[in-house]
């Protein structure tokens, strides 16, 4: 991947609601939500083990001196160190590969930690699917109503949005685990879903994931923001595509 994009460019389109998201899973104030910000926190938490051997070498970490020795991470950056971090690594050649295989390793390693109760309301229980559809723009009757949350992966598959669905799905047991409950339900997708169909929240710690790790980047924290990024992006290449093709029909 020789392509690299900034996170702060990424993210400056989004709208308020997105940003609120993102700021809440970066541990943020949701009053702060300016790209600048956003970006400058993932930089702190995808360096914490840079930060972690200059505070041993110095009493006091000044912040602004140590943006040589810590950049903030390309989206791309983000991508191969999740997907490292995942053992996945080394089957992504692409964006889009890394899009595809991070959320869906996320997703059979939750369903793995899970009791058989909890496994099968996944495949079996029904919720209604339009809002997250509606969110990306997405009127079809096809894809929206009462759906599991399996099928929905299953359909959105077949009609294109794979990546739009597997990230939501993830996000939602990856913020489940640690207790969040993000705002906005349809924005996550099926990400609120997710935590109805599991029950109580802390069903898994996170450190059994294999994300965790004190001294290395605190994928606690940044696999939810990494899977809300990817899955924001999609919905709103879905939306423009759409809003395209009806500028051309019109």
């Amino acid at each position: 991947m020789t392509k690299q994009t900034e996170l702060k460019s990424l993210i400056a389109d989004w709208d308020e609601r997105d940003k609120i998201i993102l700021a809440i899973l970066c541990d943020l104030d949701e009053g702060v939500t300016t790209a600048d910000v956003i970006s400058e926190q993932i930089r702190w938490l995808y360096n914490s083990r840079t930060r972690h051997s200059i505070k041993r070498n110095f009493k006091r970490v000044i912040r602004q001196d140590t943006s040589k020795d810590m950049p903030c991470p390309t989206y791309e950056a983000l991508l191969a160190g999740a997907a490292k971090k995942l053992g996945i690594h080394k089957h992504c050649t692409s964006v889009d590969d890394y899009e595809r295989y991070i959320p869906q390793a996320v997703i059979v390693a939750a369903l793995a930690k899970m009791n058989p109760p909890q496994r099968d309301r996944f495949f079996t229980e029904e919720f209604n699917a339009t809002p997250m559809w509606d969110a990306a723009g997405i009127k079809s009757r096809e894809i929206g109503g009462l759906r599991t949350a399996a099928s929905v992966l299953a359909l959105a598959n077949a009609s294109g949005y794979a990546v739009y669905a597997g990230a939501t799905t993830a996000l939602g047991f990856a913020t489940h685990a640690v207790g969040i409950t993000l705002p906005y339900a349809a924005y996550t997708g099926l990400s609120a879903t997710i935590a109805q169909l599991i029950g109580p929240p802390g069903w898994l710690v996170l450190a059994t994931y294999g994300f965790f790790k004190v001294t290395g980047t605190d994928w606690n924290k940044l696999m939810p923001v990494l899977l809300t990024i990817i899955a924001t992006k999609h919905r709103h290449e879905i939306l423009t595509h759409h809003h395209q093709q009806h500028s051309n029909g019109s």
